[in-house]
């Protein structure tokens, strides 16, 4: 069953977020079965209230590929770096 990943990103130091973390980052991504399905920043709340930054969605194959990905090694560097550089809500879920 996929899963997905559901960050709010607000990136406060652009340069270094596009240097140190993206590319490195992405390969760790799509090295675990990630999938990104959308990046925006072109968001229409409809009812309600969302945190605020650019919306990431990622597939995944499971959840459990999901949360290996978050916690694993190879992605700890990169969340080291995106921790100094932005802030986020980050989400796990399983879908149908």
């Amino acid at each position: 069953m996929p899963a997905y990943l559901l960050t709010f990103l607000r990136v406060e130091d652009a340069e270094a977020h596009a240097k140190d973390y993206l590319p490195g980052a992405h390969q760790v991504l799509l090295d675990f079965g990630g999938r990104p399905l959308a990046v925006t920043e072109d968001i229409t709340v409809k009812e309600g209230a969302l945190p605020e930054g650019k919306v990431i969605l990622v597939e995944f194959p499971t959840k459990e590929a999901a949360l290996s990905y978050y916690d694993s090694p190879e992605h700890k560097p990169y969340k080291d770096i995106l921790d100094r550089v932005a802030k986020n809500d980050m989400a796990v879920f399983a879908g149908l």
